[in-house]
């Protein structure tokens, strides 16, 4: 089965620079690489290189609608993603085809963390990983940065929903989430531990400003793709505030901090 890769990018050119050569320098090439320039400015100007196609948004029309866009002039058997600020391992692709030879059908695997800072001392990739689009390993979750698709799903369910997804600025997620739990009753997924990616982590992402605005964005993006909230939401808040103000607690800073971004995530489902 070939594979065409989509790389959407927006104001990065060092780092897509570094993650398209991470994907031509698969030990198994790729059918295709992608790059959607979503209205960077200046333009992204990259020198060509081998099964890279560039093609150029001259105004900037959210993710979602990006990789849409690649979506459907990508002529793979199954189109995959890695973001603008991550590195596929070398044997990504090599070991999402033992993955489609196993059946799957929507695949991903695990995203690590590069880390452009050193965390600081009350930061734990256990707790707070998943603010910063890391970690997931241990939950088996398919996330954004290391995801693939046969061409069939996109047929059958529908493409990425426009309204979530990063987008001028926002902090908007959720459009894989949101897409996989469409096709996880029609379609057979499967994370594969060996399809590994590497994520950029900058200083930016190891603050408590930045995860709690993520969360915030992301209780948005939820009531956005799935409606309104159900009152479960306000148990959820109030569980997770008493927790936070529990002066018995002995659990960690980070695990505090985990606290009261579940907080904000269930008031931005509510606002």
């Amino acid at each position: 089965m070939s594979i065409s890769v989509v790389v959407v990018t927006y104001n990065r050119p060092k780092e897509v620079k570094t993650a398209v050569e991470s994907l031509v320098n698969q030990s198994i090439k790729p059918l295709e690489i992608i790059v959607v320039d979503n209205g960077s400015n200046p333009p992204l100007r990259m020198a060509p290189l081998p099964i890279v196609s560039q093609i150029r948004l001259e105004d900037e029309i959210g993710l979602s609608n990006a990789r849409n866009h690649g979506i459907g002039i990508a002529n793979g058997d199954y189109v995959g993603f890695i973001d603008d600020d991550c590195i596929a391992d070398k044997h990504w692709i090599e070991e999402i085809q033992k993955g489609i030879s196993a059946g799957g059908e929507i695949l991903g695997g695990p995203l690590k963390p590069r880390f452009k800072a050193i965390p600081p001392a009350w930061w734990s990739e256990r707790d707070l990983g998943y603010f910063v689009g890391v970690a997931n390993a241990k939950t088996q979750d398919i996330w954004g940065g290391n995801m693939v698709f046969k061409k069939e799903v996109f047929k059958k369910i529908g493409f990425f929903n426009s309204r979530v997804g990063r987008q001028k600025g926002k902090l908007l997620a959720g459009e894989d989430s949101y897409l996989i739990s469409k096709g996880k009753t029609i379609f057979k997924i499967l994370f594969v531990p060996t399809a590994v990616v590497f994520h950029l982590v900058t200083s930016e992402r190891l603050t408590f400003r930045y995860i709690m605005r993520w969360s915030f964005n992301s209780g948005k993006s939820q009531k956005i793709a799935y409606g309104r909230p159900s009152f479960m939401v306000f148990y959820h808040l109030v569980k997770a505030f008493m927790e936070w103000l529990n002066p018995f607690s002995r659990s960690s800073k980070s695990s505090k901090i985990l606290k009261v971004a579940v907080m904000m995530e269930q008031i931005g489902t509510i606002l």
